[in-house]
């Protein structure tokens, strides 16, 4: 449900920015306030809080940041609070990140890893999966250390996991299957 909202209002935002000629501005706006969010657990109750006023939300919101807010993105703001979406802000900023590659021909890949990737391991990864969907692709990589060996990649609504936890997982299963006589 969540995904499906957070498109719609991506899409729409992504369309007025087009009108107005500024995705890139607000691209980069919403990136800084996803990131203020994300670093700032305070505010994200502020936020989601039902009690709290709209104007206050915002202005919690203004003051925090440390650039002045463009009026697309107020209004959009505005939008989410008053119909009472912001909850799922981080969905729409990356449904809206998605589309703004997916309008330059690109694509962003999402890498869980165990250990973090060298430079080289990056530039490997970058030229497959370019290679493999026939677009620029952009790595994103995470650091998750319960994967205990290997990586799995998110891109678009293609998964692959070659991860040691999903290989032990996938084994299980199979053993699970099998019938003992």
């Amino acid at each position: 449900m969540e995904s499906v909202i957070a498109e719609k209002y991506a899409v729409a935002l992504l369309q007025v920015a087009q009108e107005q000629k500024t995705v890139d501005s607000v691209a980069s706006e919403i990136q800084a306030i996803q990131k203020l969010v994300e670093a700032n657990p305070e505010l994200k109750a502020v936020l989601e809080h039902p009690r709290a006023k709209a104007q206050e939300k915002l202005e919690t919101l203004r003051r925090l940041l440390s650039q002045k807010l463009s009026s697309t993105m107020e209004n959009f703001l505005m939008l989410l609070i008053m119909k009472k979406r912001i909850k799922h802000f981080k969905a729409v900023a990356d449904h809206f990140e998605r589309l703004c590659y997916e309008l330059k021909g690109k694509a962003i890949a999402r890498v869980l890893t165990a250990m973090p990737l060298n430079t080289a391991q990056k530039d490997s990864l970058v030229q497959r999966l370019s290679r493999m969907f026939g677009v620029t692709v952009e790595i994103k990589e995470e650091v998750k250390p319960g994967l205990i060996g290997g990586m799995m990649i998110y891109l678009g609504d293609q998964r692959m996991d070659g991860s040691v936890l999903g290989q032990l997982e996938r084994m299980k299963q199979r053993l699970m299957k099998v019938e003992i006589e």
